[in-house]
């Protein structure tokens, strides 16, 4: 079962974040290595975390798909964190120290960035949407031909459970695209927003720009009234 599959993703996820912690606190890992060896070491690792955050994604969308924008955000953090810290190591440099220094530093990122991600994943695991699970749970028995019956389903509701059934990756895709429209939607009110912060800077500034002037000829006025006086 999908939730089954997402509890053993967390455990081999939540292993390696480990032993990377305790490999930089034990100075297995340290920012003196060469960038070689510092990306021999942590290779595997790094390339196992991402595997993992992508298919902890697809299923992490299945059992909470109103998350999705977290789930997403959250993943690709991870992601990029790693590809980053994988590419500072294999840069061609004058001075493979400093690369070394600052790939370190990008690896305590990817230490932060995994826990948020294994933090949400717990919850996800904890705390799925319940329609999903209802979902879930009713597939289970259709795919082990165990009978609609015996999860205490009366019989005016059996057609709705199959119809339901026969509409899953329907119901997966209009809510990828439902999350796809409410992003383009945010999109365009920052535009919006941006656009009209624009005009009223402009509006702003035309209407100082006469006030500056009168009181530009005020003070030449007066200055040239005290030189006449004078």
């Amino acid at each position: 079962m999908i939730n089954e599959e997402l509890k053993e993703k967390i455990g081999e996820f939540e292993e390696i974040l480990q032993r990377i912690a305790n490999d930089t606190t034990n100075g297995i890992l340290s920012e003196k290595l060469p960038p070689s060896e510092l990306l021999k070491k942590t290779e595997n690792h790094a390339e196992r975390l991402t595997v993992l955050a992508t298919s902890g994604e697809e299923l992490m969308l299945i059992l909470k798909p109103e998350k999705a924008y977290t789930v997403k955000s959250k993943c690709k953090n991870l992601t990029q964190s790693l590809t980053t810290f994988k590419d500072i190591l294999v840069q061609n440099t004058s001075d493979p120290l400093a690369n070394s220094r600052l790939a370190f530093e990008q690896l305590r990122k990817v230490l932060a960035d995994g826990s948020d991600l294994l933090s949400l994943m717990k919850e996800v695991r904890d705390n799925p949407s319940p329609l999903i699970n209802s979902i879930l749970t009713f597939k289970k028995a259709s795919e082990t031909k165990s009978s609609i019956i015996s999860i205490q389903a009366k019989e005016d509701i059996q057609p709705l459970i199959k119809y339901i059934l026969s509409r899953m990756d329907d119901f997966r895709t209009a809510l990828i695209n439902l999350e796809k429209r409410v992003d383009e939607m945010k999109q365009i009110m920052r535009e919006l927003q941006e656009e009209s912060l624009k005009i009223l800077s402009g509006e702003t500034s035309k209407q100082n720009k006469p006030n500056e002037n009168k009181t530009e000829k005020k003070q030449l006025s007066l200055s040239n009234f005290k030189g006449e006086q004078n």
